[in-house]
């Protein structure tokens, strides 16, 4: 009699987190959208797997723009070896157009600069989000008219700003 001892190794299964691309909104990431299965074998389906699809990585509770993994994890089937493959979160600067313009000043010549400020004239801040920064002007004090520009004013990386010029006068 002979002793036939197989061995049956587990097929491979790939899950494949998908990917997610979204526009910054000042909201906490977390989840994902599904995985891509691939290596079932004869026929099967997801519904040889168990447990609960899950994820984790860097993307979860990520805010900013940038880019950020989504891990799968959770599942498992006894017939495959699993392995997991990393996403990716992309979060896209808020293409706000966060419209700024600066306000026209004056002043007499010899005397200090006014306060130089702006307007918001398109567009809107999310959140607690804020600008911090200054506006600057072109250099000169004699009398003429100056550029007051942007300067050091952002609201960070996850905003586009478009602004226009404001005129200082001496």
């Amino acid at each position: 009699i002979a002793n036939n001892n197989s061995v049956i190794t587990p097929a491979q299964l790939l899950v494949t987190a998908n990917n997610v691309t979204r526009t910054y909104d000042g909201n906490a990431f977390t989840g994902g959208d599904g995985a891509v299965f691939s290596g079932f074998v004869n026929g099967e389906t997801q519904s040889v797997l168990s447990g609960t699809l899950t994820y984790g990585g860097t993307s979860q509770g990520a805010v900013n723009a940038g880019n950020y993994t989504i891990t799968p994890a959770g599942l498992n089937a006894d017939n495959y070896q699993l392995n997991f493959v990393d996403g990716t979160l992309n979060i896209n600067t808020a293409s706000l157009s966060l419209g700024l313009a600066a306000d026209d000043k004056s002043k007499v010549y010899g005397e200090a600069d006014p306060l130089f400020t702006y307007q918001i004239t398109d567009g809107a801040l999310v959140g607690g989000d804020s600008l911090t920064g200054a506006l600057a002007r072109d250099a000169g004090e004699n009398v003429g008219n100056y550029r007051i520009h942007q300067g050091s004013l952002t609201a960070g990386s996850n905003y586009a700003i478009t602004f226009a010029d404001g005129n200082l006068e001496i």
